[in-house]
C-alpha cells in the first residue's frame, strides 16, 4: 500500500470517510498524549460526550449516531472496552465506590436491540403502560445488529442497514408484534414499495469479478445463474437454455480447463455422487461433510471450482468449510441435480433445470431502506413517543430519532446509551443492575431483569448463575460479520458494466451490491446512473480445515486487529480493479465509507458436522442456557440459536412470559 497508490486511489483526500480518531482509538497513545478532555476528545472524534450525570440523555445534543461514518458497529473501542476488560478479568469492581443513582424500574433490560426493545415494550403492554423500564446499551445507538447508517449528499439522505436487512412475517407472535408497531402487511410492502427487478430492467444483473492475484486477470462477467432465473420468471413458457449459457461464460472465464469443466458439470449434470445408496443414506451422508469436502472429496473438482464458489453462501457468514452438504443444497449451491434424497428434500428452485413453473406470488420478505432498523425505530416510537414523533411506518422513514428524549427522568420508559451492564444479581426484594459508563459504575434497582444480550458475556455479567447454565451459554460462538457501506456520488460504472450485485470469488470483499430498490415513506431510491448512493461490499472470513466455531474466533480476530485504513484501501482498490474499465474513479466518485464491525456477528447456529449432541437427540444448549434465574430471564436471539428479527421478537415474549410467570408463583430469593 505506497503512498502513491493511496493518492491515486483518493485516500489522501479530505472526504468524510472516517470519523478519524474513531478509526485509530485503539492506540492508547493517542489518548495518553493528547491532553485533551474527554468531551473535546469526544467532539473531535464524532462520538457522544460523556453524560453530567447518571440519567442524563447519554448522546449529545447535535450528535447523530446514523449518520457517524468511519468505524461503527460493534466495532468501535468505547462500545466493547468495558466488555473486553470483563472478559479479561481487569475490570475491578469497588463497592465502595458505586455510585447509587436512586432509581427503581420494575424492569431492566441488558442490551438494546430488537429483543431487548421488544422485551421493554412487551412488559411495557402487559402492565397496561404503568410499568417503568429502562434499557442499558453499551453502543451509542439503540438497535443492536439493526442499525441504520446515513449519508447526507446536501440535496438528499441517502441510508442502508448496518448488517441486518430483510424481515420475513416469522411466526404468529412475530406478525402480530409487527402488526402493533404499525407493520401490517410484509406482503404488500414487497408488492407495492420493493422494486425488485428494477436493475434487470435497465440491462443490470448478477456479475463475477475475476481477480489478478488469483486467476491471473482483472476481469468482470455477468453471471449466467440469476439471469437464467430471471427470464424464467417473465417468459416461463420458453425456459431458457441453462446448458448453453454456462458453456458460453465459463469459455471465457479465466480458469483452468478443469475447473471450468467442473463448474459447468456442478451446475448442469444430473449426477450421483453417492451412487449404491438409498435417498436416506445420502442424507445422513450429506449432513455429516463440509460442502468443500463434498466439492473436493466427493464430486472430485478442481481447488478453483471450489475457489470460483467459495463466497456464493450470499451474506450467511459461513463459508463452504463452515455448513454441512444438506445445507447448501438447501441454500440453492449447486452439485445435487442428480441426487435422490428423498421426498422430504426437494431441490431448491433455483437448482431446477430447467427451472420450475410457478404462480411466481411476491416472496414473503421486506427490505426497508435501513433494514431491520425501521424496526427497532418503531418499537423505541412505541416506548418513547417523543423520540420519534409521527403514527405510522411511512412517516417514520425520513424522521431523525431525537436522542435527547431517550433518557428523560419523566419517561416511564427509557434508553440509556453508552452503558455497559457489568453485575446483575438478585435480591430479595427484585435485581440490582450494576453498569459502566465513562470509567464509573453506577447502580440501578428493579424488580426484574431481562439479559437480551449475547449469551457469552451473561457468565459474566451474572455470576450467580449455576455452572451447568455458564456452560450452556458458552457453547454459542458468533460468526463474524464485516459489513461496509460505501456513499457513492453516482453509479455510472455499474450501469456500464450491467452490473448490480457482484460476487468477486476469493476477493478481499466477496459481495458487492447496489442499494435494493425501494420507495416508502417519501424515501426515494436513486433511479439514475448520475444520482448518489449506497454500495454495500461484505467480506466473507473462512479458515478451511479447523471447526466451525474456530473459523469464527479466527475472524474475530482478524476482524479487530484490521484497522480502518485497510478496510478503505480495500474498498478503494477493489472498486478500481472491477470498474475501473468501466469510467469509475475511487477519489471522484466515493463520498464517505461506513465500517460496520461485527466481531459478535450472527447468532450461532448448530451445523450437523460440527454439533455431535444432535445425532444424541439430547436437550441443545441454547435451551438450558435460557433458562430464567430468580428474577431474571434471558432473551435475545441466541436464546433461539437462529439469527432471524423475528427470533429475536419470540425470544422477548418467552423471557416477559417467564417473569410474570415468576411473579404470580411469588418465587423469593
Amino acid at each position: 500500500m505506497t503512498e502513491k497508490r493511496h493518492e491515486q486511489l483518493g485516500m489522501l483526500d479530505n472526504i468524510e470517510r472516517r470519523d478519524f480518531i474513531n478509526g485509530v482509538l485503539k492506540s492508547s497513545l493517542v489518548i495518553a498524549t493528547s491532553g485533551l478532555a474527554s468531551n473535546v476528545l469526544a467532539a473531535a472524534a464524532g462520538m457522544p460526550a460523556p453524560p453530567s450525570t447518571a440519567g442524563a440523555a447519554s448522546t449529545t445534543p447535535g450528535t447523530y449516531p446514523p449518520a457517524l461514518t468511519g468505524m461503527r458497529g460493534s466495532g468501535y473501542p468505547k462500545a466493547f472496552a468495558v466488555g473486553h476488560e470483563m472478559r479479561d478479568g481487569t475490570l475491578h469492581i469497588d463497592e465502595a465506590r458505586v455510585e447509587d443513582t436512586g432509581e427503581e424500574y420494575d424492569l431492566v433490560v441488558v442490551g438494546g436491540g430488537i429483543s431487548g426493545l421488544s422485551a421493554a415494550l412487551y412488559y411495557s403492554q402487559d402492565s397496561g403502560g404503568k410499568a417503568r423500564t429502562l434499557v442499558l446499551d453499551n453502543h451509542d445507538d439503540f438497535g443492536g445488529h439493526a442499525k441504520r447508517n446515513e449519508f447526507d449528499f446536501g440535496d438528499r439522505i441517502v441510508m442502508s442497514n448496518a448488517g441486518t436487512f430483510n424481515i420475513s412475517p416469522g411466526s404468529e407472535n412475530a406478525r402480530s408484534f409487527m402488526q402493533s408497531i404499525g407493520i401490517d402487511d410484509i406482503a404488500r410492502l414487497n408488492r407495492d414499495n420493493q422494486d425488485t427487478f428494477f436493475y434487470q430492467r435497465l440491462g443490470m444483473g448478477q456479475s463475477v469479478y475475476y481477480d489478478q492475484a488469483t486467476f491471473g486477470k482483472d476481469l468482470l462477467m455477468g453471471d449466467p445463474a440469476p439471469w437464467i432465473e430471471f427470464i424464467a420468471l417473465h417468459d416461463p413458457n420458453t425456459p431458457p437454455d441453462q446448458a448453453k449459457r454456462w458453456s458460453e461464460f465459463l469459455a471465457r472465464a479465466p480458469m483452468n480447463q478443469q475447473a471450468r469443466k467442473d463448474v459447468y458439470r456442478l451446475y448442469t449434470a444430473k449426477t450421483d455422487y453417492l451412487p449404491g445408496m438409498t435417498p436416506a443414506e445420502r442424507v445422513k451422508k450429506l449432513r455429516k461433510v463440509t460442502y468443500r469436502d463434498f466439492l473436493l472429496d466427493i464430486a472430485k473438482v478442481d481447488p478453483m471450482a471450489v475457489t470460483y464458489l467459495r463466497d456464493r453462501t450470499f451474506g450467511s457468514a459461513r463459508g463452504l468449510s463452515g455448513m454441512s452438504a444438506i445445507a447448501a443444497r438447501r441454500r440453492g449451491m449447486p452439485g445435487f441435480l442428480g441426487m435422490d434424497l428423498g421426498p422430504d428434500n426437494p431441490l431448491p428452485p433455483s437448482a431446477l433445470s430447467p427451472p420450475a413453473a410457478t404462480t411466481h406470488e411476491p416472496i414473503a420478505n421486506y427490505h426497508f431502506p435501513d433494514g431491520n432498523a425501521t424496526i427497532a425505530r418503531l418499537i423505541v416510537r412505541q416506548l418513547i413517543p417523543e423520540s420519534l414523533p409521527g403514527k405510522t411506518l411511512e412517516d417514520s422513514i425520513l424522521q431523525r430519532a431525537d436522542y435527547s428524549c431517550l433518557d428523560l427522568p419523566a419517561n416511564r420508559n427509557r434508553i440509556r446509551l453508552n452503558s455497559t451492564a457489568v453485575r446483575v444479581a438478585n435480591t430479595p426484594s427484585g435485581v440490582s443492575v450494576l453498569y459502566s459508563c465513562d470509567g464509573k459504575i453506577y447502580r440501578v434497582r428493579a424488580r426484574h431483569c431481562v439479559l437480551a444480550c449475547w449469551h457469552h458475556v451473561i457468565p459474566y455479567i451474572c455470576q450467580e448463575l449455576p455452572d451447568w447454565q455458564k456452560q450452556a451459554l458458552r457453547y454459542q460462538v458468533h460468526a463474524a460479520n464485516l459489513w461496509v457501506n460505501v456513499w457513492l456520488r453516482n453509479w455510472r460504472a455499474f450501469h456500464k458494466a450491467g452490473a448490480c450485485f457482484i460476487n468477486a470469488p476469493n476477493g478481499y470483499y466477496s459481495q458487492i451490491l447496489l442499494e435494493c430498490p425501494v420507495d416508502i415513506g417519501g424515501y426515494k431510491r436513486s433511479t439514475s446512473p448520475n444520482e448518489p448512493t449506497v454500495l454495500t461490499m461484505l467480506r466473507v472470513f473462512e479458515t478451511p480445515g479447523v471447526p466451525v466455531k474456530d473459523q469464527y474466533r479466527i475472524a474475530r480476530a482478524e476482524m479487530y486487529g484490521t484497522d480502518f485504513k485497510t478496510y478503505e484501501f480495500h474498498v478503494r482498490d477493489q472498486l478500481s480493479r472491477m470498474l475501473g474499465p468501466y469510467g469509475f474513479d475511487a477519489r471522484r466518485d466515493i463520498a464517505g465509507i461506513t465500517v460496520n464491525r461485527w466481531g459478535h456477528g450472527y447468532s450461532y447456529m448448530y451445523s450437523s458436522v460440527f454439533d455431535e449432541f444432535l445425532d444424541r437427540g439430547e436437550q441443545p444448549p441454547h435451551e438450558r442456557a435460557r433458562m430464567p434465574y430468580g428474577n431474571i430471564a434471558i432473551a435475545n436471539c441466541d436464546a433461539a440459536a437462529r439469527d432471524s428479527t423475528p427470533d429475536a421478537i419470540d425470544q422477548a415474549r418467552r423471557a416477559v412470559g417467564e417473569l410474570r410467570l415468576n411473579m404470580r408463583n411469588s418465587v423469593a430469593f
